[in-house]
């Protein structure tokens, strides 16, 4: 009986904390499509919606170099915005941006050479 409690608590919880999700606020409406209008993509993610920006600024990183191989350029780190949106009962809507890092792994940014 505890554990059927257990799974069916975090179920109840999600389907009430998403269901403003379904009917946003005004506030929260155009604070969403005002991220879209700036290049976010934003998905709905179990009790808040996650906006994350489509195309990434390029964080250009310092060669490594040695005596023996001569230096070698490395890949760029794509920085991406991130913001997690939750409306609490009274509809104003709440923000918590982070950072997404990633190493740039298509070898756009960066060249090997050796000298």
């Amino acid at each position: 009986m505890k554990k059927l409690l257990c799974l069916a608590i975090p179920l109840l919880v999600a389907g009430c904390t998403s269901a403003w999700i379904a009917n946003p606020s005004p506030s929260t409406r155009n604070l969403v499509n005002d991220l879209r209008l700036e290049g976010f993509e934003c998905n709905a993610r179990g009790s808040y919606i996650e906006c994350v920006q489509a195309e990434p600024m390029r964080n250009k990183q310092a060669a490594k170099c040695s005596a023996g191989h001569g230096c070698v350029e490395q890949p760029d780190i794509l920085v991406f915005n991130r913001y997690r949106i939750q409306q609490p009962e009274s509809g104003i809507p709440t923000l918590k941006h982070d950072l997404i890092e990633k190493v740039d792994t298509s070898g756009q940014g960066a060249s090997t050479q050796q000298k």
